[in-house]
């Protein structure tokens, strides 16, 4: 029997509930409300087990709509943040269907996104590489990396590589550093081959 429902001094959105004199475990205010709880009212184990993983359903929410708003997350990150929280698989598997609906988490949207602003400084290898880190899908990488133009690719590589050589010294290893620079901004083999053949070109004719 539900002998006391205390709202918490700390934060007035969880409330104890003491079971037969003992308290039980915290809620939050929402679900008690919507379980229509009351002092001196029977809870069977089952129902508590169902309020419970609504209202840790609820916290589990509240935490990520707090996460996501200081940046767009990927569905992984979500659910990797909320692993780190400590919460159980079948609270964040809920969590990520009500974000999904809301589309407040989309990897589709996402990826698009990172690529459009990526692109301006990263090749596709690179992009590619950080997005599979962040946990999304492989197949939708490669999809969407279809789309990015050639010429947008030598133009970013190029840019680059301006940034890179500004102010640096044009010696016997200029050409071995410019190289591996850009390879390892995710440019592929072709890309900064002509990249690199058309500055050393132009540096020779100086």
């Amino acid at each position: 029997m539900i002998t006391a429902l205390e709202i918490q001094k700390s934060n007035k959105n969880k409330v104890n509930l003491y079971i037969d004199g003992q308290y039980k475990c915290a809620l939050t205010t929402e679900s008690v409300v919507k379980a229509r709880l009351k002092v001196g009212q029977e809870l069977p184990e089952e129902q508590l087990k169902e309020i419970l993983n609504g209202s840790e359903s609820q916290i589990a929410f509240d935490k990520s709509l707090n996460y996501i708003s200081k940046s767009m997350k990927t569905v992984s990150q979500v659910a990797d943040y909320l692993k780190n929280k400590g919460f159980e698989q079948s609270v964040i598997n809920q969590v990520l269907d009500k974000l999904k609906s809301y589309k407040y988490v989309d990897d589709d949207i996402y990826t698009s996104m990172y690529i459009e602003n990526a692109k301006q400084s990263k090749g596709a290898l690179r992009i590619k590489q950080e997005l599979l880190l962040k946990g999304v899908d492989k197949q939708l990488i490669e999809t969407k990396l279809s789309f990015l133009d050639q010429e947008d690719s030598l133009l970013s590589a190029q840019k680059a590589a301006q940034k890179f050589i500004k102010n640096k010294q044009s010696d016997e290893k200029f050409k071995l550093k410019l190289y591996r620079h850009l390879l390892s901004r995710g440019f592929d083999y072709e890309t900064v081959n002509s990249v690199v053949g058309f500055i050393i070109e132009n540096n020779n004719k100086e």
